[in-house]
């Protein structure tokens, strides 16, 4: 592996900082300036829907959908293309069965939904190890690639480094968290999503011009490199044939992806029901156009 050259590690490592700075900044500048649980859990439901769309999209779309779907559809093609239409299906479910009742029936996080029906401690004791339990495997996951792309990004390839890489950006994200609450914490996700869907089109459309604006060209490039030839496009390759495996797969993605803890939290920010059925519109429409692009 040749890695970058030392000039592009310079600007990876200028724009990385730039990229701290000014995603800090943006979160003192928009987080709650007081002790006020309201205003640093729903940020006062000052959002709009597009931007509470935006938001929920940026939650969804995290490093695990973009590197580990670009790499199962690159190696297994039709498996990744399926798994990539279950990541939708899981927003359409959770748009058309749970944001409004979510929203209607909880103040801040779901562990209110349960605690209204349930009064006690026991049910948000439960509520926070269930969301611990859920959420730290996923933790590790994201920040195991982002650290890990991010010292091949900045050259360094010592394990050392990368652990340091890994723990670094958890704190960076606690930090965001703590000082930006939900209103601070989305304007950073919209601005990802916007940097995201950029980056994506700009290079969906570099790969489609090298193949003419042809997809079928663009198939038959996929089918050889990948190996497989014409099974690329064939189910059932993910788990050897396995339909029990690929079906309880598909199955965990489409009912739990989308009802994570921290996209939940999300549709208490919206003002009323009628926004938070417009934010869910935005966020369906903007993965939809995120997993295409991944897709090429």
């Amino acid at each position: 592996m040749n890695g970058f050259s030392s000039e592009a590690q310079t600007m990876s490592l200028m724009a990385f900082i730039a990229v701290i700075t000014v995603t800090l900044l943006l979160c003192v500048m928009t987080g709650p300036d007081r002790d006020d649980l309201g205003e640093f859990y729903t940020g006062y439901r000052s959002l709009t829907p597009m931007q509470s769309g935006l938001a929920i999209a940026g939650d969804y779309i995290s490093a695990g959908t973009v590197l580990g779907t670009i790499g199962i559809i690159a190696l297994l093609g039709y498996d990744g293309l399926t798994l990539t239409l279950s990541t939708v299906l899981s927003l359409v479910l959770m748009m058309f069965l749970l944001a409004e009742p979510l929203r209607n029936a909880g103040r801040f996080t779901m562990g209110d939904v349960f605690g209204r029906r349930a009064p006690g401690p026991v049910v948000r004791i439960t509520a926070a190890a269930v969301t611990l339990t859920a959420l730290l495997p996923l933790v590790i996951f994201q920040l195991a690639g982002a650290g890990d792309l991010l010292a091949v990004v900045l050259g360094f390839h010592a394990d050392g480094f990368k652990t340091g890489s890994i723990v670094f950006l958890g704190l960076l994200m606690i930090t965001y968290a703590a000082i930006g609450g939900m209103k601070g914490t989305a304007f950073i996700q919209i601005v990802k999503t916007v940097v995201l869907l950029g980056a994506a089109t700009v290079i969906a459309v570099l790969i489609l011009e090298r193949f003419d604006f042809s997809p079928p060209a663009l198939l038959d490039a996929a089918k050889e490199g990948s190996g497989l030839r014409d099974a690329y496009l064939t189910p059932g390759l993910q788990f050897g044939g396995d339909g029990l495996d690929m079906v309880s797969t598909q199955l965990t993605v489409v009912l739990g992806a989308a009802v994570l803890p921290h996209i939940t939290m999300r549709m208490f920010t919206a003002r009323n029901a009628r926004a938070v059925r417009r934010s869910m519109s935005w966020a369906v429409s903007i993965v939809v156009v995120a997993c295409l692009l991944i897709a090429v």
